[in-house]
């Protein structure tokens, strides 16, 4: 999008589908959250959906799934997404994964999802990494392999994803799919408490607390504790 040289942001308020192209003026709208221009933007991504563009399918299908600018829709959403998957949109892929894990619009099929959530995964993404982790873990959809799920949680942790590195952190302190180590599970911990993870942090005041694996220590466990209050002082 071009931006005046003065540096004022554009709202969407001061942007038409005649400003940018009308694709990108309906994604625009979507992520803005503007209820007012959702109806046109939905009937255009509708239009572009329509005509086979993977990533109008894809916002087509969030809008469907969130009852964005429109009516909730499990089933509209799912066949959109499923539109959208068949041409190769990982994001699609992604969250047709989570439609398929949870039931909504289909049957729960976890073999599906593991097979949805794998090439994102491949890709890079963080949340599906995640996820396929958890279909590893507990054997779900998938044959049971911990050592499968320590790797693609340890991708997801290391791409920031803080349940990943909430799950990581308990993986390390005892010793699932991985050697056990309490200084990786209180690194790991660490990291997803410091990114506002509640169940983190109270992990982490119970540990030092008690003396769990670690030194007691009160000071280091009201910090923690304090956090889950938004109080970091």
């Amino acid at each position: 999008m071009f931006y005046p040289t003065n540096c004022i942001r554009i709202s969407v308020k001061d942007v038409s589908p005649s400003y940018m192209d009308r694709l990108e003026w309906a994604k625009f709208v979507f992520r803005s959250g503007d209820d007012a221009d959702y109806p046109d933007a939905l009937e255009v991504l509708e239009k572009s959906a329509g005509n086979g563009n993977p990533e109008a399918q894809y916002y087509l299908g969030l809008m469907y799934a969130r009852g964005q600018g429109t009516k909730k829709d499990y089933e509209k959403a799912r066949e959109w997404f499923t539109k959208s998957s068949e041409q190769g949109h990982l994001g699609s892929m992604y969250f047709l994964g989570k439609m398929c894990i949870r039931g909504y619009g289909l049957p729960p099929d976890p073999a599906r999802a593991a097979e949805l959530f794998r090439r994102p995964s491949d890709a890079g993404d963080i949340r599906a990494a995640y996820n396929l982790a958890l279909l590893y873990l507990d054997g779900n959809g998938v044959e049971r392999d911990l050592e499968e799920s320590f790797r693609l949680m340890l991708k997801s942790a290391n791409g920031g994803y803080r349940e990943a590195q909430f799950v990581l952190g308990q993986f390390y302190k005892t010793g699932v799919g991985c050697q056990k180590s309490i200084n990786e599970s209180v690194r790991w911990l660490s990291a997803a408490g410091a990114n506002g993870h509640r169940g983190a942090q109270i992990l982490l005041g119970d540990m030092y607390s008690s003396g769990d694996g670690v030194p007691k220590d009160p000071t280091a466990a009201d910090r923690w504790y304090n956090m889950t209050e938004g109080n970091f002082i």
